[in-house]
């Protein structure tokens, strides 16, 4: 696991949002809360705040381990994918039929940028930091 101390902190009415000092954003979603556009909208204007035109790596996962979005909400997620820059998303459940469905979504609606399901947390930081590596090599080669 990663060591990191959190630089800004944020709270929706469906989520925490920390920007940590290790370059990746962690959304922790709260418990009992069904993600659909009307808790989407207000979450993406605050990753939007909070990163100010910068691109990061973000981690979803939720306090109880789950987390339910509408089809509302997968098809406004879809809709809205470049709603705010990402160099990736990883999402953490431990649930076998949560992590059945999310990769479901994540082969029939391809994002447009690198997605990934995980069972921990380590597993999805380390991810991260390769999509970061990745992102920043791509970036220096543009600028070269």
């Amino acid at each position: 696991m990663s060591s990191y101390i959190v630089i800004k902190k944020e709270e929706t009415e469906s989520a925490y949002i920390s920007m940590c000092s290790d370059g990746i954003i962690r959304v922790l979603f709260k418990r009992d809360k069904e993600i659909e556009p009307s808790v989407l909208k207000p979450l993406f204007e605050k990753f939007n705040e909070m990163v100010e035109g910068v691109s990061y790596p973000f981690i979803y996962f939720a306090e109880d381990g789950s987390v339910l979005f509408t089809t509302e909400g997968n098809t406004y997620t879809k809709q809205n994918q470049n709603a705010f820059p990402k160099t990736c998303s990883a999402f953490v459940t431990k649930s076998l039929p949560q992590r059945l469905i999310a990769n479901f979504y994540l082969k029939i609606n391809k994002p447009s940028h690198p997605s990934k399901l995980f069972k921990n947390q380590d597993e999805a930081e380390e991810w991260c930091f390769q999509q970061s590596e990745i992102a920043n090599k791509k970036h220096q080669s543009n600028v070269m």
